[in-house]
């Protein structure tokens, strides 16, 4: 199910002045690498084959599938893109954020399908609170990459600063769609639950 987001501008312009949002989960230093595939089976079967064995994994089994799902995402074909993303990884960790947001955005703009440039475009401008452009980044690596759980945990995080809490939800939904052992989208959804029941009471 497509997640359809009804933000509006005005919504949007309420968050300049909130408290930043979450951090951002930590970001590895090496990018994971692909396992091999059989002579038979394409990256993009081999990604397919591992999410649906993740609906099914319970916590301990997922590990393993994420890890291979990961370095499939990552892996864009290009020495040249791998190359960018590589350096805006290290700018991130170094808390060069505009320095990041000029490297995945030359990756968005060479390859406008690779979703993890969007995905990370994203991320770097939920950190700057750049909240338009992160929902149209997000939205983007999702069209792109419709079983993206990691795009709609950022998104539904995105969606809570702008206090749209249904939408929020949806995302949470939609990660545990694809990935029921996902638990920090379990704890989201539990402590946005509650606070919505709390309110209502």
């Amino acid at each position: 199910m497509t997640l359809i987001l009804t933000i509006s501008l005005a919504l949007l312009a309420t968050l300049q002045d909130t408290a930043p949002a979450d951090p951002a989960p930590a970001i590895q230093d090496e990018p994971l690498r692909i396992a091999p595939t059989t002579p038979f089976q394409s990256p993009q079967e081999r990604l397919t084959e591992r999410l649906d064995a993740l609906a099914s994994a319970n916590e301990a089994e997922a590990v393993p599938l994420i890890d291979e799902i990961h370095a499939l995402w990552n892996n864009s074909g290009s020495d040249t893109i791998s190359l960018l993303m590589d350096r805006g990884r290290a700018a991130e960790l170094a808390n060069n954020d505009d320095i990041a947001a000029r490297m995945y955005d030359h990756v968005t703009a060479l390859d406008p399908e690779f979703a993890e440039g969007w995905l990370a475009a994203g991320r770097v401008a939920a950190g700057f609170e750049d909240w338009a452009y992160a929902l149209e980044t997000l939205n983007t690596a999702l069209t792109i990459e419709p079983r993206r759980y990691d795009a709609y945990m950022a998104l539904g995080r995105v969606l809570e600063r702008a206090e749209a809490w249904d939408s929020a939800l949806e995302a949470y939904d939609q990660v545990l769609d694809i990935f029921p052992a996902h638990a920090p989208a379990m704890t989201a959804k539990e402590r946005l639950e509650d606070a919505l029941a709390g309110q209502a009471l």
